[in-house]
């Protein structure tokens, strides 16, 4: 990357992601003024240049670390909003530099924002912006705005708008082959005490993680076995929560051993379920919290729950933090 192109990649984030939001804007005033055709343009006008910026963000983000993000967005927080704005302004802004504050003092000493700092459940409103931990309101406290105005955001997802982290067929494969190989690795350079240990008690141990991947990919079958199977849309949602689904299973407590050959034998039929995938089969759909998703953001989902557990799984044992995400 030459010296020149990270200032080039953040000048395109900055105006990219200005330009997205000034043409949704418009887009509403388009419609009000009665030209709806001016506002399908300038949405996807939006989305063109949201998309363009959001590639810039990525290669950005190859050389710099999440974590000192939150120092760049305190500051942009800290901001005193512009009069205009009105008075929730000030306390939306507020209220997100405590959040901020609170992740930041959490990744001092873990390797993740524990869910003891910062509820599990987030949810943002769409009237103003202001955040809400844990439960979802039934109405914003600032703006008033209902509830079906929220956006819950969790510690994972099958699918975003953004369509983030979404992955093509091939590497999806890709990485859930060299699945068993990491795995093994990672056992291979932790005795059996470091296996059962956990870094904290709302965190899981080795074990406990390998144990949560068993699971949440036999829910993964069992989801892309069901919509294959179906029409019209299968529901899919799950009973018990995915990042529930290993508790009381007694993953902890058995012999690594049994747990890789397990994992393995788990790994080879979800590769030939996914190996004999058609075009055609990615794209049919389900539904997840009454959300429409395709079986490729079904793969997605898995593949990237796997690479950042995986990640948890080969940390040294001496740096805190297999929080205990889904």
């Amino acid at each position: 990357m030459s010296s020149q192109t990270p200032e080039a990649l953040a000048a395109e984030v900055t105006r990219g992601g200005r330009a997205s939001v000034r043409n949704l804007a418009l887009a509403e005033a388009a419609v009000v003024r009665g030209q709806f055709n001016l506002a399908k343009v300038l949405r996807a006008l939006a989305h063109a240049q949201r998309v363009q910026a959001l590639l810039a963000a990525r290669r950005l983000a190859e050389v710099q670390d999440p974590d000192v993000a939150l120092d760049t967005i305190a500051a942009e927080v800290a901001v005193a909003p512009p009069v205009a704005l009105g008075a929730n302004a000030v306390a939306v802004r507020k209220r997100a530099l405590d959040i901020v504050r609170r992740s930041q003092t959490s990744l001092a000493t873990h390797s993740d924002v524990s869910e003891t700092a910062i509820a599990q459940l987030l949810w943002g409103c769409y009237g103003c912006g202001w955040l809400i931990e844990g439960d979802r309101p039934d109405a914003c406290p600032v703006c008033g705005a209902l509830a079906v105005e929220f956006e819950a955001f969790e510690p994972f997802y099958s699918r975003t708008a953004e369509h983030l982290g979404q992955l093509p067929p091939s590497e999806i494969l890709a990485i859930l082959q060299s699945g068993p190989e990491r795995v093994a690795a990672a056992f291979a350079s932790l005795d059996e005490t470091q296996l059962r240990t956990k870094p904290s008690p709302e965190e899981w141990s080795p074990k406990e993680i390998v144990g949560h991947l068993l699971e949440v990919e036999r829910l993964f079958v069992r989801r892309v076995q069901a919509v294959l199977a179906s029409e019209p849309p299968a529901m899919l949602d799950s009973p018990v929560p995915p990042w529930k689904l290993h508790i009381g299973v007694g993953y902890e407590d058995m012999p690594a051993l049994e747990l890789l050959v397990r994992f393995r034998k788990t790994r080879e039929d979800t590769v030939a379920l996914v190996a004999e995938l058609q075009p055609a089969d990615w794209g049919r759909t389900g539904t997840v919290g009454g959300t429409a998703v395709t079986v490729l953001d079904l793969g997605t989902w898995l593949a990237n729950h796997d690479r950042g557990h995986l990640a948890q799984l080969e940390r040294p044992p001496s740096h805190e933090g297999t929080d205990s995400a889904p």
